[in-house]
C-alpha cells in the first residue's frame, strides 16, 4: 500500500471514528484532543530530562542488531551517539550498554545545549544497560514507572535523538511483552523485551519508553529492520530490569543477581511428545542441564525437570525464569514447584552468583588491594604516549580499546613501592598477554594469597620492564 492511500485510510477512519460518536457525548475529534493534549503534557515534562549521549570510538563496536549511526559532521571528532534519561538529581542517567561500549570518552548534551562529560557508573552487559553519571547542577529529572504494569494495547511515547536530530516525540502501543529477538550477544544474555510500534531510529537507544503518566516504563533499545531504520516494531529494556541492574551499582559498585545454574527450553508439543510429558496443553520451563555444583545442583533439581513456577507464580518461557532469578540477591531462597516422573514437587534453592561475576569482583578487589586503578587505553591516550599500532602489533595487544593501562596509583601502596607509575600500560602478566581489562581482572582474581605475581608493563621512552607483584588475601565474599 502506498503513502498516499496510507494517508486516505487514516482519514476516513478519523471521519468514521467522528461520526459514530452520539452528539450528546464528546465527539471522536475531541477525543483525539485530549490524546494530544496528554502527549504534549508528556513530552512538556520529560524531554527536558532526555539528553543526547556522544561517543568517540569505533563505529563497528556497535552490536550486529544496530543499524550504522550517521555521522554528526560537527568537526568535533566524535562518532557515535544515542539517547539517555536522566533519572536522578545527583546526575544518573540511564541508556544502553551498546551506546558507550567500548567509548574513548562520552560526552552528554542536555536539552537547554549544556555540554558535560559523563563517566561510566557500571553496565550490564546482560540487559544492555548503563548507568552514566554527570557533574551539573538544576538537573531535570524523570519519574521511574513500573514495566511490570504494561498491558498489551496501552499507549506509549519514546523521546530520543534520531539520526542526531533534536528531541523528537513518537507514539504508539505495547505491541508485545516478555519478546525475546535475540540480539543481546552473550550467551546468558537476558531478554524480555517490551515490544512497541512508536517509532525507533538510530540514536533513539537508550532514550525513554514512558507512559501516558510521563514514567518510564522502558529503555529504547533496539529495531527490527532490514534498512537501518524503522519498519514496524522496536524494543525496549523494561524499567524493572534497569532498576534492578541501577540500585546494584549504586550500593554495591556492580551488579549482583541471583544465580540458579541452569539451561533450560521451552516447552512445546514436540518436546511434550519426544519426552512423553505429562502436558496438556505444553506449558513450564523444561531443564536440559545443571551446572555442576551450581545452587540447583545441590538443591536437587534434575535433567528433565518441568519447571512450573517459581514462589507460586507460573513461569512458560526461559526468559520469566531468567528475570524471576535476576531480582533476586544471591543467598535468598526460592521455592520451585517442579514436574518430576509426572508428579507435581516443591523444590527449595537458595540462590548463589555465577563464578564470573566473582571473580571479576574479587580481582577488582584486589587490585584496589594492591592501589591500582586501571583503564583501557583511549585512543587520544595513545597518541599522547606514543603507543602506536605497531608498538601495540611488536607487544602481541591489541590495537584499540583492548589494551590496559594504569590510570591512577594510591601513594605507599605496593604499586608505588614496586614504582608502577600512571601510564603504564600492563602487557603481560605470568607470561599470559593481556588484551583486555576483565581478561587482567580475572586473572588476578585466580592468583593464590601469598605468592607473586610477574607484570610486565611498557612504559613510554624506557619500554619493557617487570615487577613481582604480591598478591594478599581477598574476600570470600566481596562487597
Amino acid at each position: 500500500m502506498t503513502g498516499s492511500a496510507l494517508r486516505r485510510l487514516a482519514a476516513a477512519w478519523l471521519l468514521a471514528c467522528t461520526a459514530s460518536v452520539p452528539a450528546a457525548g464528546q465527539s471522536g475529534l475531541e477525543r483525539f484532543e485530549d490524546l494530544s493534549r496528554s502527549f504534549r503534557s508528556v513530552y512538556d515534562r520529560v524531554a527536558p530530562a532526555v539528553v543526547l549521549i556522544q561517543t568517540l570510538g569505533e563505529m563497528q563496536r556497535l552490536p550486529r542488531f544496530h543499524p550504522p549511526v550517521p555521522p554528526r559532521g560537527d568537526g568535533d571528532g566524535l562518532s557515535g551517539l544515542g539517547s539517555g534519561v536522566i533519572v536522578s538529581a545527583a546526575g544518573h542517567i540511564l541508556s544502553n550498554h551498546h551506546v558507550i561500549k567500548g567509548a574513548d570518552s562520552i560526552r552528554v548534551t542536555l536539552h537547554d545545549r549544556r555540554r558535560f562529560p559523563a563517566r561510566v557508573v557500571g553496565v550490564d552487559s546482560l540487559i544492555d544497560i548503563a548507568l552514566l553519571e554527570i557533574d551539573a547542577p538544576g538537573l531535570p529529572v524523570a519519574s521511574l514507572g513500573r514495566s511490570e504494569d504494561l498491558l498489551i494495547g496501552d499507549w506509549v511515547l519514546a523521546i530520543g535523538y534520531p539520526l542526531g536530530m533534536g528531541t523528537t516525540l513518537t507514539h504508539g502501543i505495547v505491541s508485545a511483552l516478555g519478546r525475546r529477538a535475540r540480539v543481546i550477544e552473550d550467551d546468558y544474555g537476558i531478554e524480555s523485551f517490551i515490544q512497541t510500534n512508536a517509532v525507533i531510529n538510530p540514536g533513539n537507544s537508550g532514550g525513554p519508553l514512558l507512559d501516558l503518566q510521563g514514567r518510564v516504563v522502558g529503555i529504547n533499545t533496539a529495531i527490527s529492520t532490514r534498512t537501518g531504520f524503522f519498519m514496524g516494531y522496536g524494543l525496549a529494556v523494561p524499567i524493572d530490569l534497569a532498576r534492578e541492574a541501577m540500585d546494584d551499582f549504586l550500593v554495591y559498585g556492580r551488579v549482583v543477581r541471583g544465580y540458579l545454574g541452569v539451561e533450560i527450553s521451552d516447552v512445546d508439543d514436540e518436546l511434550v511428545r519426544r519426552e512423553d510429558l505429562d502436558l496438556s496443553p505444553p506449558r513450564g520451563v523444561y531443564i536440559t542441564r545443571i551446572e555442576p555444583r551450581a545452587p540447583a545442583d545441590r538443591s536437587g533439581l534434575s535433567v528433565g525437570d518441568v519447571v512450573l513456577a517459581i514462589d507460586g507464580q507460573p513461569v512458560d518461557l526461559t526468559n520469566e525464569v531468567q528475570t524471576r532469578i535476576y531480582g533476586r540477591d544471591p543467598g535468598e531462597r526460592v521455592e520451585l514447584t517442579v514436574l518430576r516422573a509426572g508428579r507435581r514437587q516443591l523444590v527449595p534453592v537458595v540462590l548463589g552468583e555465577r563464578e564470573e561475576s566473582l571473580l571479576l569482583a574479587r580481582g577488582r578487589l584486589l587490585a584496589r588491594r594492591l592501589g591500582l586503578t586501571l583503564g583501557s587505553m583511549a585512543g587520544d591516550q595513545a597518541l599522547r604516549l606514543g603507543f602506536t599500532r605497531e608498538e601495540a602489533r611488536r607487544l602481541k595487544l591489541p590495537e584499540s580499546a583492548g589494551v590496559v593501562v594504569i590510570t591512577g596509583v594510591e601513594p605507599g601502596s605496593p604499586a608505588a613501592r614496586l614504582g608502577l607509575e600512571v601510564d603504564d600500560v600492563i602487557t603481560e602478566i605470568d607470561r599470559t598477554a593481556v588484551v583486555s581489562l576483565d581478561q587482567f581482572v580475572r586473572h588476578l582474581a585466580r592468583l593464590k594469597a601469598g605468592k607473586s605475581a610477574l607484570l610486565w608493563h611498557w612504559r613510554q621512552g624506557r619500554g619493557i620492564d617487570v615487577r613481582a607483584l604480591p598478591i594478599h588475601a581477598v574476600e570470600e565474599n566481596p562487597p
